[in-house]
């Protein structure tokens, strides 16, 4: 997937490794918050920083679940077992700590790339979306019966999910937004290309 930001947005990848094809350095959260054997420090996938003032952010999270469907046969026994909104909610959590943490420290360092990023003494508005990409619904195996309890259960758990990030990041005093390549459900500020 690609994602193309409004105009007057930075962006910029947060979690990304090395490069070894085009010698992109990885990113201050893979040079610096992972490095000498940190753990349990997790990291957003996009940080944004919107036009305008008083300072926004928006901390992007893309979970493409048609890759983990295909990948479903290597999944151990522990993450089968979990149920998937369960693990999303954990993940966006933690990953969103680790972010907070890490501008912190970037703005402590004076990181150059993530000088506009890095402003939380300023008190921005954030904002954390998930992005969520979920595969189709099977094909010719389901009567349509049991493709509508499919399409409602799934629902249902997409939206208890969106509840309960709502709830919680809304105590850190954060929005949360979950969006999805439905035309209606994506954000008015940036477009997606699906690359599958």
């Amino acid at each position: 997937m690609e994602i193309e930001f409004s105009e007057g947005w930075q962006a910029v990848p947060y979690d990304r490794p090395v490069n070894p094809v085009t010698g992109d350095a990885a990113s201050f959260y893979r040079r610096v918050m992972e490095k000498g054997g940190v753990q349990y420090v997790r990291g957003i996938d996009i940080v944004c920083r919107l036009p305008g003032m008083p300072e926004r952010l928006q901390f992007i999270e893309v979970k493409d679940d048609r890759k983990r469907e295909a990948l479903g046969k290597e999944l151990s026994d522990s993450r089968k077992k979990e149920p998937r909104h369960t693990e999303l909610f954990r993940t966006v959590m933690q990953k969103t700590a680790g972010t907070l943490a890490g501008l912190l420290i970037a703005e402590r360092l004076q990181d150059e790339i993530l000088g506009p990023y890095a402003c939380l003494s300023q008190q921005p508005a954030i904002e954390v979306v998930l992005l969520l990409v979920e595969p189709a619904l099977p094909v010719g195996t389901l009567n349509p019966a049991e493709n509508g309890i499919y399409q409602l259960g799934r629902k249902q758990r997409v939206a208890g999910l969106d509840q309960k990030l709502t709830n919680k990041l809304d105590e850190w005093g954060l929005k949360f937004h979950l969006y999805n390549l439905h035309p209606n459900r994506l954000s008015p500020d940036w477009q997606v290309r699906d690359l599958t």
